[in-house]
């Protein structure tokens, strides 16, 4: 398997929590008010799913091995995927810091959860099209047989064997995600 098919792969679970995510935002917009625990959970998807699994392996693995090769050319386009990525774990650091008191039916913090769940989906939805659509192509047009190798073994040497186990872990928190939106648990 390809470095970007696996990432691709990780993307299609991101996306499902993105559905649970945009259909909590419709909730909040129409006066409803997700579980806390949606929320937690949603959360602790992001932050150690998206943000230091999957996009560890994008910025410190395949885009060090892109500017080595490229020696440059390609830093504004990871640049601004880089941007992408600090500004969702700025949307979810926000969520997590009213957590508390949206439990306790805080209306500001409400306010900021809805915003920041916005704004998160939006801008995490535009980057993994551009990733998926552009930005990947572009990386298997780039890199050579012997490089894509080589970043697939920097893959499993980083995740050791984890990959299959973690990925089917936060799958099915991805389904257990929607299920706690579903029965407002």
């Amino acid at each position: 398997m390809r470095a970007t098919k696996i990432l691709t792969a990780e993307h299609d679970i991101i996306l499902q929590v993105l559905a649970s995510l945009d259909r909590a935002r419709e909730k909040m917009e129409q006066g409803l008010r997700p579980s806390p625990d949606f929320l937690a959970k949603s959360v602790t998807f992001a932050q150690n799913f998206a943000d230091r699994f999957h996009h560890f392996k994008e910025e410190y693995l395949m885009f060090g091995l892109l500017a080595e090769k490229k020696g440059g050319l390609l830093d504004l386009h990871m640049g601004v995927l880089r941007y992408g990525h600090e500004l969702c774990r700025g949307y979810i650091r926000e969520i997590s810091q009213v957590l508390d008191a949206y439990a306790e039916k805080d209306e500001m913090a409400a306010i900021t959860v809805l915003s920041s769940i916005a704004a998160y989906t939006a801008v995490l939805r535009h980057h993994i099209h551009t990733e998926d659509r552009l930005f990947f192509p572009m990386v298997e047009k780039t890199l050579s047989d012997d490089e894509k190798e080589m970043l697939m073994a920097q893959f499993h040497k980083e995740s050791a064997t984890k990959d299959a186990a973690t990925f089917r872990l936060y799958q099915d928190m991805s389904h257990e995600i929607a299920s706690l939106l579903e029965t407002g648990g």
